[in-house]
Parts: structure tokens; sequence; C-alpha cells
């Protein structure tokens, strides 16, 4: 089994106390400027990653959340690209029904060549209130997805210039250069989190892909992706199964509540103070405010094997929870009294 760091920009924000957003202007510059303290800490979190063996490091696409603030997670993989030599980078949601596909699918070639061919890539649609950052029709997001991966895949494929007229997208004259590295393309995720879902990835020999579930609601949809990918005429392998966790491993379980309590206490004030008519923040699912991730070593362990056991290969841990310092503190934990056990399953 592998385990993997979500490489999210996250830290404390102290200019938000002194200066918070009029909320008649949700989004201010003068609340953003207090950004770079999460990205300079950024780097030295990257550093350890590689130090505490994680087996990839990974970045995901937000807009307007303050916990996360990566809106071009490809320069935040070109970056790593430079600083982590040995685990892979894995764009974890590059939104497709926001982005350019064909420029997406260069992107990630780019990537793919500067890395090494170490890119992994879940392709995702994003929240409700994603689709409004630039006024993309929310009906229409799945279809678009469908299409952009379709489109995407297809690039990567053909060597000679072709012309796409799809529903979504039309483009006279498309060829990726550069190639990407990996043969045919790099391996390639979708939202394993409803049947619809599961169907589109299995349909188009996708991995899935599980974002704060419960365990036990992956049983069926892993199920139906094997069943599906037979009827494709593919075979899922272990690590065509993610799942991804927000993560805290202190000394012990009651440490482990009394920091919870203390962190989301600060930010559900953010949270409250950034609402708005016209943005509001992502869905609040249990396993964000409850992480499955969280508790001493012994019980990080334990709910490792029951993800193992359920058939999930890789599990894309988001050490969001704390302080930097905390955070780092976790990982150290986590790679010194769980890391051993979860690769001695692989």
């Amino acid at each position: 089994m592998k385990s993997k760091l979500a490489g999210f920009p996250r830290g404390e924000i102290p200019e938000y106390k002194i200066h918070p957003p009029n909320l008649s202007e949700p989004y201010s510059s003068r609340y953003f400027r207090a950004v770079g303290l999460p990205y300079s800490s950024i780097g030295i979190s990257r550093d350890d990653a590689a130090a505490f063996a994680f087996d990839w490091v990974s970045v995901s696409e937000h807009h307007y959340a303050p916990y996360m603030m990566t809106p071009n997670p490809m320069i935040m993989a070109a970056a790593l690209t430079q600083r982590v030599k040995r685990a892979k980078i894995a764009l974890l949601r590059p939104l497709l029904p926001l982005l350019n596909p064909v420029r997406v699918a260069k992107e990630i070639a780019m990537l793919d060549c500067l890395s090494g061919a170490r890119i992994d890539v879940l392709f995702l649609r994003g929240t409700p209130n994603e689709h409004k950052t630039y006024d993309t029709p929310a009906d229409q997001t799945r279809g678009m997805t469908e299409e952009a991966i379709d489109l995407i895949c297809k690039a990567w494929r053909e060597s000679a210039l072709f012309r796409w007229d799809g529903k979504y997208y039309k483009f006279n004259t498309i060829s990726v250069w550069p190639r990407v590295s990996q043969f045919h393309h790099p391996p390639l995720y979708g939202s394993g989190n409803s049947q619809e879902s599961v169907l589109v990835a299995a349909r188009r020999k996708l991995g899935i892909a599980f974002s704060f579930m419960a365990p036990e609601n992956c049983v069926e949809l892993i199920d139906l992706h094997k069943t599906e990918a037979a009827k494709a005429g593919w075979q899922p392998a272990a690590d065509h199964v993610i799942y991804r966790g927000l993560t805290y491993v202190p000394d012990s379980n009651a440490q482990a509540m009394e920091d919870m309590s203390a962190f989301f206490g600060a930010r559900s004030a953010e949270q409250a103070k950034l609402k708005s008519s016209t943005l509001g923040g992502p869905p609040i699912a249990p396993l964000i405010l409850q992480p499955y991730f969280v508790g001493d070593p012994q019980t990080v362990t334990e709910r490792f094997r029951a993800l193992h056991n359920i058939g999930v290969a890789v599990v894309d841990s988001v050490y969001g929870v704390g302080t930097h310092l905390q955070q780092v503190a976790a990982m150290e934990r986590f790679a010194k009294n769980v890391l051993p056990a979860v690769h001695s399953w692989n």
C-alpha cells in the first residue's frame, strides 16, 4: 500500500484577523496579500516529503478557498519538479470545465517532461461554488468534463494534427508539443464519489479516487468499477483506487481531538466571513469536520488497514490540520510509526 502527501499550500493567515474582507467585495486583494506565508512554507514541506519517503506529492486546483490556495496547480507542480526528485507528482484536481482542455493537455505534457515521467493526474469537474469562478454553466459541467477527458487523451495519443468538433469544444487544429514522456499518457483517474462518475472512469480505463467518503460506502463503488472495467475490456489493478482524506497524527487520541477542535473552530470563523450571496464555500462533508485519519499512530494504522482490506492501494494524505509546525510534526510521526507498516502491505 502506498501513502501520498497532498501538497496544498496551507498555513496561518495573520493579516486576515487584522483586515477582514469587505463582504460587499468578498474576495478583496488586501485579504490575499497574506497568501505569501503559506507559499513560502510549502517548499520546506515538500523537501520534508522526500525525507519522509512519501510515494508522491499532490497538488489540487481550488478557487476562493483560504485553506487551499492553488488556483493553478500546474504552476505549483512545475515548482515541485525542481524540488522533489524521487517521489511522483500528482495533479489531483485540474477542474476541466473551467479550463481549455487543449492547454491542459499541453501543460501536463510539459510537466511530464520536466519531472522525468513522474506525473499522475486526477480529472475532476469541481464543486458548485467553483463553477462560478468563470461563470461556467453548472448544468453543463458533467458533459464538459467527459468530453474534455476524451479530447485530452486523443491529443496525447495522436501524432498527427486533428480537428475536434464536439458538443462543448470545437478546435480546428490540435497537436500537442512536447509529447508526454509516459506511453501513451500518465496514469489517469476520475472521481469515484458517485455511480455516474465510476461509470465514466471505467469506460475510459481510468482509475477512481474517493474524497472524504466513509470507507464502507466505497466498497460497492469499487466493485462497480471492476465490473464496468471488465465490460470495457480491461482489469483495474490495486493502485487504480485512491482514497483522499485529512490526516493528523499526534501522540494520543485525546491530543488529536483537542487540536482538531481548536483548528476547526478557527477555520469555521474564517469560512463564515468569506460567505457571500454570489460565492459560498465548498460543501462540507462529515469526514472533513471529523477526518478519518486523525488519531495516534495505532489508530491511523488501523484505518489504513481497513482501506487496504476493501481494495484501496493508494492514500493521498492531506496534512491540513494545525499550524505548519504541527503539520510537519504529524508527518514525522506518521513516517516513523505508520508508514513502515503501510509499505509492508504492498
